[in-house]
Formats: structure tokens, C-alpha cells, sequence
């Protein structure tokens, strides 16, 4: 062992001394444990007498080259190099050096597990190994960054950058969510290395991951040398670290994971469901249950928790699977959900016909956490009246005035923006739509979106203060997919206010680049949303409701006008961490990754 510790450690290990290093750390426990402490021995070494640049492999470097670790011996004993059986005792004369030991004990050891991944051995094998095959093109979207650092040739991946398939990518310090193009959104915590082969699938080598999967995303999969979270319509979080012990934390289930050999092969599964966890055992590839850490993952970067930023009024409808009504969730809002109309529901799916529906909607730009409103057809709608009142918070935003005896929002010179997610399970199948009233009523309807409203097809409508009986502006070819809409009420004197309507616009974070789907004149003040799905044997779903001040407030995009996420504080490295995390010092470590660059 001590030769071959030398041999790797002065970059002189040939593969068949790699092979047998490989062979004596798999079969023999003591053999794994006098390695680590010849390892933190050397790192203490370096540590004290040498830059952390020099720490790193560095492959110009000739065999008859002096060793810098001869080097380091030289300086603590005058006498010269210290032999190999005083090693041991260097331990207790170091203690001074420990924090610095263990940085460079973990960059030593990912270094070397890197390395051997590489190679086509050691447990990265069966990940890194994997052949590129022909280019696949973007798979996923940086959706926000929280002070995000890059290692390697993209170091400019910011908001709205897309991630091309196969990228070997290593997020040094900071927390990026990402949306994949068949709908999941993960969010990554730095020190993370990682890779994207295609848009089902993420490769964590070692990092910290939180997937929300809709249904509609099919079978995504998050991957690590040594585990496999498979599945759809689950929230999940997912830890890989270099010593194996792998972690699976359920926010919403159920989730089944596998535990996989050196090649890839399932060896063991476990099923969990919400609010479970399991920690993968390195010695026998099994599981030990634990309670899921709800909180140890950062889950989204958007802001959710109250007012700011321009975002006023906020629902993703994270509720309970049943009845809408009565459920007071977000932010924004005078009071719960109420039920206006509601039929019997002869499918099942809910146990209201107003009711909350497990998992979220999503697009390729939008994809909410929470659940969802589902309704049935024939005479269905709920409602929810808006903070108007004097001091609320779109009182405060200065964009209430009083009208017909009521505070609605509509002042004169101000600017609403309103964005959600609508889908139908029918095209041209009577009414449904997503309304703004003012009190209550039908007639009150101000604005709508969505198919049927006075026998007209898909679009805007509005049947308050019409000249003719309603007007409306058609929204393209209705379909059965998710849209994000993006609604801007420019409120005018006199009750001259004009809707723009965007439908899945082309940025989320630009307005001026975005094609205008459709607008209308008209009179818009409201106070309150309601929601209608009436005859016809379609279901209406709706997700993510967004009331702001300025475009990026409902998209969620961080701009200047808007910061949103990049001002949000995150921790960027938890005391709750796991314990081999703090042991190796593994996020120090991942400051200087050792990824070859030819990867």
C-alpha cells in the first residue's frame, strides 16, 4: 500500500498498479482505512508547504521529475525525506493543519475517483464511460442562479442559457434551477458535478439535487454512480457524495429507487413515499430508511413566500388532492377559494368538481411546484376575491380606485401584469375559461380567457361595458397542451384600457421580444378571479397564478427591473449537510475540481 500510495501520489502509478490499488480498496476494509490515512497524511503535507495549484494532477509533469511531496518531507525533517514507516507518527504533530488536511484529503480523493472514471474504472465508471453518441441539442434551461461560479469552458452560463446534451458541467459555488424541455425542474446546489445526457435525464457525480417531476414529463431519472431515482409526478431530492453513501429525500411520492454495481446494474430497489428518505449503504449496496429533510434542499428560487419584487398576488394551489373551496394558500388574496357553481362529478377524478388535482402543469419555460385546479364540465366555476381593500397590498402598490362602490384595481396611468397556466383535455368543446370580475356575476366578467364565451371559439372576451353583446380577439389554434398565458392591462382614462395577451411567449425575461397574440380595448378595473368550466365532457386545469407590476414579476425571470431570485438569500452551504460532506470538506474541494478537460 505504501507503494502504491507513493506511486499515485508522485503521478507515477502505471495501470497495472492502478488495477491492484482498485482491487486491494474493494475487498479489504483495512486496507480502504490505511489508504485514507496515508492520503490525509500527504494532504497535510501539501497542504502546509505547497499552493493548492500544485495539488492538482498535472499531467506534463516527467517521471524523473522531483515528487513536490519529497519536497514537503524535506522541509519538515532537515534530515531529509521522512522513511515510510514514520509516516504514522506525523499524525499527531499535525493537528494545527486539520481543516486544511481535510480540503485537500477530499480534492486528493475526487481527484482520484474522477480519474479513475475516466479510465472506465472505479464507481464513476459506469456514468462517465457512457458513449456521446450523435449531438441531441439544447435539453435544458437555466431558469435562475443564486451567485452561481462555473468551472471549465462555459463560465458565462447564466439566466436563460441552454444546456446542450452531454455537457460535462461543475458548479462551483451557488444554486441553479433548471427546466428541461420535457417539463421537470431541478435545482442544483454547488459544489455539483454533473451531466446532462438527454432531456429525461441528469448524471450527478457528486452534489446536491431537487427534481420536481410532473406526469407529463415522462420517466425522468436522476442518476449517480450508485443509485437511480426513476419516476414521474413525484418531488424529490437526491444526494451524491465520493464515498458512496448516496441519499433519496420524497417531498411528494411515491418514488422507487435502485441501488446499481460498478456496471451500471440495478442490485437493490426501495419504495418510499412522502416524507420518507433512504441513505444507500456502501458495504452491501442496501438501504437504511430515514424521515425525509423537507427543508435540507433548496426547492425553487423563485419568490413565493410574499410580496416583492413586483409579484403582488401569488397561487400555485399547493393544497391538499380535493375540494378548492375554502383553501386559502399564496399570497395577495382577501380570503379562500368559494365555490360559485359546481355539479356533481360523475368521472371520479376529484372529489369536488372544483377540486385540487396531484401534480403541477408545466411548459418548456414554466413549470410550477404544488399541485394544480382541476374541474369537470357542465356548470362548474370558483372564485377568489383580491386584495383591494385600503392598505392592501395592491393599495399599497397604488393601483386601486373606487368604482361602482368598490376598490378595484384599474387606476388611471397604471399597468397590471397577470400570467398562468391553462390546458384543456378538448379542443372546441364549449366554454371554459380564466376570468377576471368585478363583484360578482356574469355580467361582470371583464376579461376571459380561454374557448366558447358567447359562442365564440378560443381567445380574450370581455361582456362588461360592451357596445356590441362581447367582444373578443381570437388566440390562435386552441390545443390540448399546456399554454402560459401572460396578460398586460394598461388602464387608461375614462375606462379606455387595453389588453395584450401573450401566449407562451418567446422570452421570459424580455417583453419587447415577445409577438403579441392578442389585445382589445375595453373597460378592465377587477377585483377578483374566477375560474368556469360549463357543459361539453372536457377538464379545465389551471396552475401558477401570477399578479405583478412588470412582465419578469409573472414569468419569474431575474432582470434588473425585476431581481426576484438573484437577490434571494439561500444558504450556499448547510450546517445539515450530511456528515460526510463536513467530515471531507467536499464543498472546499469542488473549488478546484479535477475533471480533465478533454471530457
Amino acid at each position: 500500500m505504501d507503494e502504491l500510495v507513493d506511486a499515485l501520489n508522485d503521478r507515477t502509478i502505471t495501470d497495472e498498479q492502478m488495477a491492484l490499488l482498485n482491487r486491494m480498496l474493494e475487498s479489504d476494509a483495512d486496507a480502504r482505512t490505511k489508504f485514507m490515512n496515508l492520503m490525509r497524511i500527504e494532504a497535510e503535507l501539501g497542504a502546509m508547504h505547497m499552493p493548492l495549484e500544485q495539488m492538482t494532477p498535472d499531467r506534463t509533469q516527467q517521471p524523473d521529475q522531483p515528487a513536490a511531496r519529497l519536497d514537503a518531507a524535506q522541509a519538515v525533517s532537515p534530515a531529509g525525506p521522512a522513511p515510510k514507516q514514520s509516516r504514522p507518527s506525523l499524525r499527531i504533530s499535525r493537528s494545527i493543519v486539520a481543516l486544511a488536511a481535510s480540503i485537500a484529503l477530499a480534492m486528493a480523493c475526487s481527484s482520484w475517483l474522477t480519474l479513475e472514471g475516466t479510465r472506465g474504472r472505479g464507481p464513476l465508471a459506469s456514468l462517465l464511460a457512457t458513449e456521446a453518441g450523435e449531438p441531441v441539442g439544447a435539453v435544458a434551461r437555466i431558469a435562475a442562479t443564486r451567485n452561481c461560479r462555473w468551472r471549465g469552458e462555459r463560465v458565462d452560463i447564466g439566466y436563460g442559457a441552454e444546456l446542450e446534451g452531454g455537457q460535462l458541467l461543475e458548479l462551483e459555488t451557488g444554486v441553479a434551477e433548471l427546466t428541461f424541455s420535457g417539463g421537470a425542474r431541478l435545482v442544483l446546489e454547488g459544489p455539483a458535478a454533473f451531466r446532462i445526457p438527454d432531456h429525461e435525464t441528469i448524471e450527478l457525480y457528486v452534489g446536491r439535487v431537487a427534481a420536481a417531476v410532473p406526469k407529463e414529463a415522462g420517466r425522468f431519472s436522476v442518476r449517480t454512480p450508485r443509485l437511480v431515482v426513476s419516476d414521474c409526478g413525484a418531488q424529490f431530492g437526491v444526494v451524491a457524495e465520493a464515498g458512496g453513501r448516496d441519499e433519496v429525500h420524497v417531498f411528494e411520492g411515491p418514488v422507487r429507487a435502485h441501488s446499481l454495481d460498478r456496471q451500471g446494474r440495478a442490485t437493490g430497489a426501495v419504495s418510499l413515499a412522502n416524507l420518507q428518505a433512504a441513505r444507500l449503504r456502501s458495504a452491501d449496496d442496501g438501504f437504511t430508511l430515514l424521515s425525509a429533510d423537507d427543508h435540507g434542499f433548496v426547492r425553487s428560487l423563485s419568490t413565493r413566500s410574499g410580496p416583492g419584487d413586483g409579484l403582488l398576488a401569488f397561487d400555485n394551489f399547493a393544497y391538499p388532492s380535493g375540494p378548492l373551496a375554502w383553501q386559502n394558500g399564496g399570497f395577495g388574496w382577501a380570503g379562500p377559494w368559494a365555490d360559485i357553481e359546481a355539479s356533481d362529478d360523475p368521472t371520479g377524478v376529484v372529489a369536488s368538481t372544483n377540486g385540487v388535482a396531484r401534480g403541477s402543469l408545466s411548459t418548456a419555460d414554466m413549470v410550477s411546484l404544488g399541485n394544480r385546479l382541476l374541474q369537470t364540465g357542465n356548470g362548474n366555476r370558483v372564485r377568489r376575491a383580491l386584495s383591494t381593500s385600503l392598505g392592501g397590498v395592491f393599495d399599497a402598490a397604488g393601483l386601486v380606485e373606487n368604482a361602482d362602490g368598490l376598490p378595484l384595481i384599474g387606476r388611471d396611468g397604471t399597468t397590471l401584469y397577470i400570467s398562468f397556466l391553462q390546458r384543456a383535455s378538448k379542443t372546441d368543446d364549449v366554454f371554459y375559461g380564466f376570468e377576471l370580475h368585478r363583484g360578482d356575476g356574469n355580467f361582470n366578467r371583464v376579461l376571459c380567457v380561454g374557448n366558447g364565451a358567447e359562442g365564440h371559439g378560443y381567445g380574450v372576451s370581455s361582456n362588461y361595458a360592451a357596445q356590441e353583446r362581447v367582444r373578443f380577439a381570437p388566440l390562435g389554434e386552441e390545443n390540448t397542451e399546456a399554454n402560459f398565458i401572460v396578460l398586460r392591462i394598461d388602464f387608461g382614462e375614462d375606462g379606455e384600457d387595453r389588453a395584450t395577451i401573450y401566449r407562451n411567449p418567446r422570452s421570459m425575461s424580455h417583453e419587447s421580444d415577445c409577438d403579441v397574440s392578442a389585445s382589445m380595448n375595453g373597460v378592465f378595473a377587477f377585483d377578483r378571479v374566477s375560474l368556469g368550466n360549463f357543459k361539453g365532457s372536457k377538464l379545465h386545469e389551471i396552475d401558477e397564478i401570477r399578479i405583478g407590476t412588470d412582465f419578469a414579476a409573472v414569468t419569474g425571470s431575474p432582470t434588473a427591473a425585476n431581481p426576484g431570485v438573484a437577490t434571494k438569500q439561500l444558504p450556499l452551504l448547510r450546517a445539515s449537510s450530511h456528515a460526510a460532506v463536513r467530515s471531507t470538506g467536499l464543498a472546499a474541494a469542488f473549488l478546484r475540481p479535477s475533471f480533465p478537460s478533454d471530457l
